[in-house]
């Protein structure tokens, strides 16, 4: 690191990516900082700095030793492997322990015979509560939550014929009776059998086939905002919720009953569709200010790859502006926006991404943001999307 880039982050309080150390701090600390920020963002620790950015200075030769045998070594699991560097300035020498997010999350501190979770919230690490430790398992690949049992629910809540069209549509062949029924859904994992010998429905399973996938979760579906001028306000032209399940029913090209996606295109093309007369006075055609299919994949993208353990609902927001689309949850692992334009996949939902594709929803090759959105919307003539990452969610936004 260049000395510039050092007196800039000395200059600011340790954040969620930058924490400060001394050169006596304990190995165990040492680990909760490091497995903190490999199980969020990946993040620096700056070995001889004090808590308020002062160079202190370390002086122990063996320090590199000591931090790979013992606080990797030891205290560190599964393994992780960081980058180390020492940097002379003119204050003293301190050392740069560097570590990316992990992809093998959530990882831990191990002390005492017993293993503890930690993540980074802003300037500190603390204990991984319960819900942080399952989105941690779900972004690494080792917990798909979409395959949850839904407590309350019953085979009774799978909407028995949308479920029976689809299968029977796309395998070419018959299911018979009741029993074929159950068993064709429990292959699928769209219902599970809990202890007490009951058939509750999976997460999946109501989100694509649900009767009313709302009662029971009430984080699925998309909320559709139109505001007047360029800012939320209090008063919106129209405010609609949408919360019907996914899946559809299709008769050739004949859409017999339409899905959560279908829906919401509707509703669009009343805020960002107008239907032309053609020159001959007779054939009318409609006029989408923003490509269908580009909304259409954008709808579609935040609904099967969408963080299902947060609360909170998908939005759309139209302002007179730009269009908005916020899909709860930020991206899986080491994703990132530049790997998803490149064409990199990595589904937090293959469950619900397989379906989607089956239904005609998705392109199979998931390069739908490669070439559907960022695509055309070059060829087009639009400016390029932005794309948002928090936290807590991402969004992408189109100028209208």
């Amino acid at each position: 690191m260049k000395i510039e880039s050092l007196i800039e982050v000395f200059s600011q309080p340790p954040n969620s990516t930058v924490s400060f150390a001394h050169e006596q701090t304990e190995p165990e600390q040492l680990a909760k900082d490091i497995v903190a920020f490999a199980n969020f963002r990946g993040g620096r620790v700056f070995v001889g700095v004090s808590d308020f950015g002062e160079i202190e200075g370390i002086k122990r030769p063996d320090l590199e030793t000591w931090v790979m045998d013992t606080v990797f070594g030891k205290y560190i699991t599964p393994a992780l492997i960081p980058v180390y560097e020492e940097i002379n300035t003119s204050a003293g020498k301190i050392a740069v322990i560097s570590v990316e997010q992990g992809t093998l999350k959530p990882y831990a501190v191990r002390s005492d015979g017993k293993e503890t979770i930690y993540i980074r919230m802003g300037s500190t690490s603390r204990i991984a509560n319960r819900d942080q430790i399952v989105q941690m398992s779900q972004e690494a690949g080792h917990f798909h939550y979409e395959t949850v049992p839904v407590s309350g629910s019953r085979i009774t809540d799978i909407d028995q014929e949308l479920f029976i069209q689809y299968y029977e549509q796309l395998m070419g062949e018959k299911i018979g009776d009741e029993d074929d029924l159950t068993l064709r859904l429990r292959q699928l994992d769209l219902i599970h059998e809990n202890s007490a010998g009951n058939l509750l429905c999976s997460l999946a399973g109501l989100i694509l086939f649900g009767k009313e996938p709302g009662r029971f979760l009430p984080q699925h579906g998309i909320r559709v905002i139109h505001y007047k001028g360029t800012d939320t306000e209090l008063d919106s032209i129209s405010d609609q919720p949408f919360k019907a399940p996914i899946g559809r029913q299709k008769s050739g090209s004949e859409l017999r009953r339409s899905g959560l996606s279908d829906l919401v295109m509707q509703h669009l093309s009343e805020k960002l569709s107008r239907v032309l007369i053609e020159d001959d006075g007779l054939t009318r055609m409609r006029k989408w200010e923003i490509p269908q299919g580009i909304l259409r994949e954008l709808i579609v993208n935040s609904l099967v790859h969408r963080d299902y353990t947060r609360r909170s609902m998908n939005e759309i927001r139209i302002f007179s502006d730009r269009f908005e689309i916020e899909s709860q949850g930020r991206l899986p692992n080491s994703l990132t926006v530049e790997k998803i334009i490149a064409g990199q996949r990595y589904p937090r939902n293959p469950i619900l991404v397989q379906f989607a594709q089956n239904l005609g929803l998705m392109e199979h090759k998931g390069l739908g943001i490669r070439k559907i959105v960022v695509g055309q919307l070059r060829q087009e003539g639009f400016p390029a999307p932005v794309f948002v990452e928090t936290d807590e969610s991402f969004t992408v936004i189109i100028q209208r």
